[in-house]
């Protein structure tokens, strides 16, 4: 039995750390403030790149690689209310995909204009899909979910 418990252990251990050897990594990060408007609000998405990497933004070409987008969860109170703007990406002709494209690298902020339909505190919750590469490596799109927490004032 303890043999049994030693290998699932090493396993554990292995399993956990070659998923934080992923490469690829991207830190997110949602607050949320107040807008001009009562019941408006930016969620402001902070993201740091891994060094190295880039993630594409929301501006793509067809046929090339996957946009950045950004959703508020349904069934909530809140919906997206404008574009979405922040750091300006990077423009490059991406020789994989044989198209001009637009990403960004190392720490970018997006400012997401949020209505909600109620007041008060609050959590918006938002998906990101992104699709990130390296200049010999793309990973396969992912989705992450993060909350802005909303406070009354």
């Amino acid at each position: 039995m303890n043999k049994v418990l030693s290998a699932l252990t090493l396993l554990l251990i292995s399993a956990v750390g070659a998923a934080a050897q992923r490469p690829g990594n991207v830190q997110w990060s949602a607050s949320a403030k107040p807008a001009a408007h009562a019941g408006d609000y930016v969620v402001v998405l902070h993201a740091e790149v891994e060094n190295g990497w880039h993630v594409y933004s929301a501006k793509q070409s067809p046929g090339g690689p996957l946009p950045l987008v950004i959703r508020v969860e349904q069934g909530t109170p809140f919906s997206l209310d404008g574009a979405i703007t922040g750091s300006n990406p990077v423009q490059h002709h991406d020789a994989s995909f044989n198209l001009d494209t637009e990403y960004f690298m190392g720490t970018f902020l997006l400012n997401v204009p949020v209505k909600s339909t109620t007041q008060g505190s609050g959590e918006i919750p938002l998906a990101v899909r992104f699709q990130m590469c390296s200049d010999t490596t793309c990973m396969p799109p992912r989705t992450i979910h993060l909350v802005a927490k909303v406070n009354a004032s």
